[in-house]
């Protein structure tokens, strides 16, 4: 058997910037806030130092005290950016122009960047945003008309204003999906927000993850008589009737019953995946979706994002604050699994979901009445936790018993759901535990 090399479809080098949030929101170098922004920044710079040996990465700041007074150039040495922003000057507002002005020069200015390396300017955004709308316009322009690409990674400050306006910017700013932005959900972590997101899992086949919120350009014409294919993890096992262990994969698969499209299942068996599936899929993410029109597209947010703009007909729209919800289960059941945590963390997760049940108003889903893609995105990551960890759904938190009886007696649901073996061997597979020690 000829083993995989996806070597030819390595992403570019390439030379970046960041523009790292110094203003008073921070409060300093060691308030939580930064810390949660310096270990989602830590972990962008791994991805993309990993994914190819040329790129490099750069860091400056992007409020008044910090512009002119930080600043590392482009280097490959993450150890020495990590040391170093515990320096940084912390205060003043966001000064966007101007951080992205000077992170622009330090790109331009270095000998280490090469002409055929793709320049990249990335913001972390969490204090507000102090920009009136005409200056996205204004940056998006000089920054596409520089040949720069841009990522935004907006958490913390919630207001609507500074979605607007980063996903005004992105908009303008991409070029074929080498542009992406991330909403990080309220007290969610930045880094699993990021680590989900299309900026460090872009979309195959083009196109802005921002188009998620205003529309996405150059959809697919799909032909709704024929079957949408569906590239999904193979199971453990080889029953006849099985399916996939992968949460995501099945949140994928449960929005395709709930819109009563027809689709077709492939399995890829992760430790084989075939020299095409990189071809067209050069990160390796499942789920992969094949579209009519012969176009791929990765990432179960995104795939979802799409199903739903294509086919609006049985709506399973959320607020996006809603997105929240569940967001750190597959962590906590892989630390629950690994190291034998307390199932405190686990229980918290049920005890979130309970307060927000209860204040629904005896609805029966997380948004009201009709079920959403934040229900479907749930009801595996629950199935999971209930299943691979053994908990028990306690007494005192009768909306979460009712919540989860109801999604996983749902027909969707029960079509698509991986049996409990798979589930379990799954789980010792990603943690590298043996079966035994897995919880009875």
């Amino acid at each position: 058997m000829s083993k995989t090399n996806n070597s030819s479809s390595s992403p570019k080098a390439e030379a970046i910037m960041i523009c790292l949030d110094s203003g008073e929101w921070m409060e300093s170098t060691k308030s939580p806030m930064f810390k949660e922004q310096a270990s989602a920044m830590q972990y962008y710079c791994k991805k993309k130092l990993k994914y190819n040996p040329r790129t490099i990465v750069g860091v400056c700041g992007s409020a008044d005290f910090g512009i002119n007074y930080f600043w590392i150039r482009p280097t490959r040495d993450l150890k020495m950016i990590m040391a170093a922003i515990n320096d940084i000057m912390i205060g003043g507002h966001i000064r966007l122009f101007n951080a992205a002005g000077f992170a622009h020069s330090l790109l331009f200015h270095s000998h280490l960047v090469g002409k055929d390396m793709q320049k990249r300017i990335v913001v972390f955004a969490g204090g507000p945003l102090y920009c009136p709308l005409p200056k996205a316009h204004m940056l998006g322009k000089v920054i596409k008309d520089n040949n720069v690409a841009c990522d935004v990674i907006s958490f913390g400050d919630p207001y609507m204003e500074k979605r607007l306006f980063f996903d005004t910017l992105i908009r303008l700013v991409d070029n074929d999906g080498n542009s992406n932005v991330c909403h990080v959900p309220p007290e969610s972590s930045v880094r699993q927000a990021l680590y989900r997101s299309q900026i460090l899992i872009p979309r195959v086949g083009g196109g802005s993850s921002s188009a998620q919120s205003s529309g996405f350009s150059s959809l697919p014409q799909h032909d709704k008589n024929k079957a949408i294919v569906v590239y999904v993890k193979a199971p453990p096992t080889d029953a006849d009737d099985r399916t996939t262990d992968c949460p995501f994969c099945q949140s994928v698969l449960l929005t395709l019953e709930e819109k009563n499209l027809l689709y077709h299942i492939e399995f890829i068996d992760l430790p084989k995946k075939p020299k095409w599936f990189f071809k067209v899929n050069p990160h390796g993410i499942l789920p992969l979706i094949k579209f009519s029109d012969g176009r791929y597209v990765s990432n179960s947010d995104v795939i979802v994002g799409m199903i739903e703009e294509m086919y609006p007909d049985r709506p399973l729209v959320a607020p996006p604050y809603l997105a929240r919800l569940g967001l750190k289960i597959l962590p906590k059941i892989a630390g629950y699994l690994k190291r034998k945590d307390k199932n405190d963390g686990l229980l918290r997760e049920f005890m979130e979901l309970e307060r927000h049940l209860k204040n629904c108003h005896q609805e029966p889903f997380v948004d009201g009445e009709e079920i959403t893609a934040v229900d479907l995105s749930l009801a595996p990551k629950l199935y999971h936790l209930v299943h691979a960890c053994k908990l028990t759904v306690p007494h005192d938190l009768p909306y979460v018993q009712r919540y989860t009886q109801m999604l996983f007696n749902r027909p969707s649901f029960r079509k698509t759901k991986p049996s409990l073996e798979d589930v379990e061997e799954g789980w010792c597979k990603r943690v590298r535990i043996p079966k035994d020690k897995m919880p009875r």
